[in-house]
């Protein structure tokens, strides 16, 4: 399917949100947590895609992606674009995906958090009740991103909670977390991991260390959803 770009913003360095709508036709059908694939087109044929995962609620009126800009193929001619231009969209595709778990412990590095945002999206839309936490890690403050809809999350719904943990820095007036997330951080905000379901999202060597802090907590790692870069 094709696919407008309607806005494009840069809620961080080297980082863009685009939201675009199909040309004609529905929205694409998909389960929070999902991706598809981007095409770049040139005279409306494929010349490049790349996965991304879909950051929208599956009930929004338009599919967003937060794509962290490295000048390759794809995400540099994606940076090039402005509103108005035209992507192919394939998909969608996975099986890290979120399917109205009541207990589920999300972690996120950098922007990992897009598959999350998603997700969340979802749970507050839909005012399902359970017990939501999101674990989310980046350098800086400002590295965050979604800052503002994150501190507004558990307050459309209450059973959503979002930590954030900052590796690089300690900011004067900082409330949230500071240092690497590990098995002290997630017992203190989650307490027993075993009796969530868990999807990590993020660089492999922080995607492996988490799996590792789960595992050795005792939670089985077939209700571990992962997905990595790196």
């Amino acid at each position: 399917m094709n696919y407008k770009i309607i806005s494009i913003s840069e809620p961080a360095p080297e980082t863009k949100i685009f939201r675009m709508v199909p040309q004609e036709g529905a929205m694409l059908k998909f389960a929070p947590g999902q991706f598809v694939f981007l095409h770049i087109l040139e005279n409306n044929k494929s010349i490049a895609k790349r996965p991304y995962s879909i950051a929208s609620s599956p009930d929004a009126p338009h599919m967003e992606f937060c794509i962290k800009i490295r000048h390759g193929v794809c995400t540099g001619k994606l940076d090039k674009m402005k509103a108005g231009e035209v992507v192919g969209v394939e998909g969608p595709f996975g099986a890290f995906k979120y399917e109205d778990q009541k207990e589920a412990g999300f972690v996120a590095g950098g922007v990992g958090v897009a598959p999350f945002i998603g997700m969340l999206r979802y749970i507050a839309d839909k005012k399902l009740r359970g017990r939501f936490i999101l674990f989310y890690s980046t350098r800086t403050k400002n590295d965050v991103l979604y800052a503002d809809e994150l501190a507004e999350l558990s307050t459309r719904n209450p059973d959503i909670k979002v930590v954030i943990t900052l590796t690089r820095e300690t900011p004067p007036g900082w409330k949230g977390e500071c240092g690497r997330l590990g098995d002290e951080m997630i017992k203190k905000h989650a307490g027993d991991p075993q009796r969530m379901s868990w999807w990590i999202c993020g660089p492999l060597e922080m995607v492996a260390a988490v799996k590792t802090c789960l595992v050795n907590s005792g939670k089985d790692q077939k209700d571990i959803k992962m997905e990595g870069w790196g």
